[in-house]
């Protein structure tokens, strides 16, 4: 899970008169458990003790076959551009929609991680005390874009830059940064949601989180949570 950092810088006049998102709850699913495998421990007791053939070959089928080991997940295979089945390419939008709810509403979206814009490690000295905190840091502005294609329409813009994330070489997750305003050298594209402004059917969004990054360490992937019972969605960037 990505701790998130904290910096306070002046507000702009942009950021006036913005209502605060609601932060949409997220649900763990669980699943009943059956007793198919007791049931067929049982039956291959009861063949042992009788002493019939069927012993060996519930042993047999026991046994792992053609070398693989028991309970052990093929990893997905690797196309010829670096991605995998569960990777997308940077640009291309997730097959699943995603439902997000926000003032009692839900809507489905079609989410898009775009791509990401390097800052300067300059961005992140606001005082003395953040000097100290980002030494050796950097920070990296992530653009998902996300379009509302059913559901509840119109609806209050959900909260999603909170499900936003981005990971660096070696699969490391980068930071969150949460900032109070905007950093000095923000992109003029990545701007603060609007929360009062409704969002229509077929309406697409841009938005945009920055987050702290270790220098010389190249963000790899940009990825989305999809509460705790699944994977993030996953988009690799440009080698």
């Amino acid at each position: 899970m990505n701790t998130a950092a904290y910096t306070r810088w002046p507000l702009p006049a942009r950021t006036a008169g913005r209502a605060p998102p609601n932060v949409r709850g997220k649900t763990l699913r669980t699943t009943k458990k059956t007793a198919l495998g007791v049931v067929a421990a049982v039956a291959a007791l009861a063949l042992t003790a009788c002493g019939g053939s069927g012993s060996s070959d519930a042993a047999d089928a026991a046994k792992p076959s053609d070398g693989k080991k028991s309970g052990a997940s093929a990893k997905p295979a690797e196309k010829a551009d670096g991605t995998t089945s569960e990777t997308l390419r940077a640009g291309r939008p997730a097959a699943e929609e995603q439902e997000l709810e926000s003032d009692k509403k839900t809507g489905k979206f079609t989410v898009t991680g775009q791509r990401v814009v390097m800052g300067r490690p300059e961005d992140l000295k606001g005082s003395e005390e953040d000097e100290k905190k980002y030494k050796g840091k950097t920070v990296a502005y992530v653009y998902l874009s996300a379009r509302l294609t059913g559901g509840a329409a119109p609806m209050k813009p959900p909260m999603i830059v909170t499900d936003i994330g981005a990971l660096t070489e070696g699969d490391q997750p980068a930071t969150r940064l949460m900032v109070i305003g905007s950093l000095p050298g923000t992109p003029s594209d990545c701007r603060d949601e609007d929360y009062t402004k409704p969002w229509n059917k077929g309406e697409e969004r841009t938005l945009c989180q920055p987050f702290v990054v270790p220098q010389g360490k190249k963000v790899t992937h940009i990825t989305f949570m999809r509460g705790f019972s699944k994977e993030p969605l996953k988009w690799a960037l440009e080698k």
